[in-house]
């Protein structure tokens, strides 16, 4: 007797939420709530890179746009583009601002500034990294660690080191 009771108070309280007109978001035991968000967007970046030659520094820009998309395909999966980078790059949510970086690459060809130099390509194979949005500020913060190649043009042979690239909001 106590069972259909219950049963019928449950539907009850619905109703009066439902004529209240407070909406109900019906998450499958385990799932979380959808916080991607929270840091979709775009958001001016200055990008810096320790652990290659200092020519090589000067060949990324200095700033930068971080495009944080939302995948549709997922729960918990961003797309990532730093513009004026192309890039197939991903992450997965962490928190309610936080994301991890999965591993993917970026390219970017550098034209040459003058008759004496060439064209360069510069990729970096993303390994890891980890961002956030800044709650406080909306700022966007990404770090991640690359191995980072060059080719160019007038050099038979490419120049790769391992780097850490910190992008922060400007």
């Amino acid at each position: 007797m106590s069972r259909p009771l219950t049963l019928m108070s449950a539907a009850v309280v619905g109703l009066l939420c439902t004529a209240c007109g407070a909406e109900e978001e019906t998450l499958n035991p385990g799932e979380t709530q959808d916080t991607r968000y929270n840091v979709a967007g775009s958001y001016p970046v200055t990008m810096m890179m320790a652990g290659a030659q200092p020519a090589d520094e000067a060949l990324l820009p200095g700033q930068a746009s971080v495009v944080l998309a939302v995948d549709s395909g997922s729960r918990d999966k961003l797309r990532v583009s730093i513009k004026p980078l192309e890039c197939d790059l991903t992450a997965t949510m962490t928190g309610s601002s936080t994301f991890a970086l999965n591993p993917g690459s970026c390219r970017l060809v550098v034209p040459p500034h003058d008759e004496q130099q060439s064209s360069c390509t510069i990729e970096l194979a993303i390994n890891d990294g980890s961002g956030e949005r800044a709650p406080v500020d909306g700022k966007v913060e990404l770090t991640f660690n690359a191995n980072y190649t060059r080719r160019c043009a007038d050099s038979s042979e490419p120049y790769f080191t391992g780097v850490r690239i910190k992008l922060e909001g400007a």
